[in-house]
């Protein structure tokens, strides 16, 4: 479990919808689905409802940024 100040922090830049997240991602909502539930991208579950962390989706994308040089 992901300490309080982590946890915190990962929410403190608001919570978007599934739908909106998987389009920042570029993805399909069922791809993004998937990475919830293999533990690759943390969300917050609202009674029925999940949301994506903004800071979250900020932080994946960057993990797999490519520069020129690396290709």
């Amino acid at each position: 479990m992901l300490e309080k100040n982590v946890r915190e922090n990962l929410v403190c830049d608001g919570l978007v919808p599934i739908k909106e997240a998987a389009g920042f991602l570029g993805i399909s909502v069922g791809s993004l689905y998937a990475m919830m539930g293999r533990g690759e991208l943390v969300y917050v579950k609202l009674g029925r409802s999940r949301r994506i962390p903004r800071r979250a989706l900020v932080e994946l994308a960057a993990k797999f940024l490519v520069s020129h040089e690396e290709t």
